[in-house]
Order: structure tokens, then sequence, then C-alpha cells
């Protein structure tokens, strides 16, 4: 079993790596959150403020890169476009042109999962 300062640890370096893709996507998209979090979320992957803070959930860094960099494009484009309009869409397809495709096969992934669950 691991102690918690090995639990802390592991779990600092997850937050650090997931912050290092967010910056290296703000970058390229030239987007200026006011405020990077990386934390425990129940029900959502991240989420954009209309104060500008982005948020992320650290479970994503389990997830597969695609997945992670659509996530992290989806929610940094919310800085400049508040919906999920053409535009937004437009600029999606600008970014990640697989973007459809990563969630089809997201989607397909969480249906097996759910549907191997025990009850």
């Amino acid at each position: 079993m691991k102690s918690s300062k090995q639990m802390s640890n592991r779990l600092l370096r997850e937050k650090k790596q997931l912050k290092a893709e967010v910056e290296r996507w703000i970058n390229i998209i030239k987007v200026e959150p006011k405020q990077i979090r990386v934390q425990r979320m129940v029900q959502k992957w991240a989420s954009c403020s209309s104060k500008g803070w982005v948020s992320f959930n650290i479970d994503l860094i389990h997830e597969p890169q695609k997945f992670r960099d659509y996530v992290i494009v989806h929610e940094l484009l919310h800085l400049r476009i508040p919906n999920h309009g053409k535009l937004f869409k437009s600029m999606l397809n600008a970014y990640l042109p697989e973007w459809e495709q990563i969630v089809k096969v997201r989607n397909k992934r969480s249906a097996r999962k759910a549907s191997n669950k025990k009850c």
C-alpha cells in the first residue's frame, strides 16, 4: 500500500503534467486564462467560468492523450467563444480536425465501461 506522501507526490506530478499540457495549448491557441485549476471534479472533465477561470479534473490525466487534448482545447476555446455554435465548432476543427472522432471513441469507451458494471 502506498503511503500518503507517495500518493501526494504522485498527485502533484499529475497536476504538474496536466498544467503543462494546458500551457502548451494556451500558447498554441493564444488565449489568456485568468486562472488554471486542476482539481477533483465529480461530474465534469473541465469547466470555464465567465471570469476566465478554467478548471480541469485531475482524473483527466488518466485518459488517452487525444481525449485530454480535446477537453483542454474545448475549454480554452470557451475563453473566446462562450457557446457551442458554428464558430466554436469551426475553431475546434481548426485546432483538432479529428475532434468528432475523438468524442465518438470516448463515448463508445464510456458505454462499454457502463455496460460492464455489476449491479
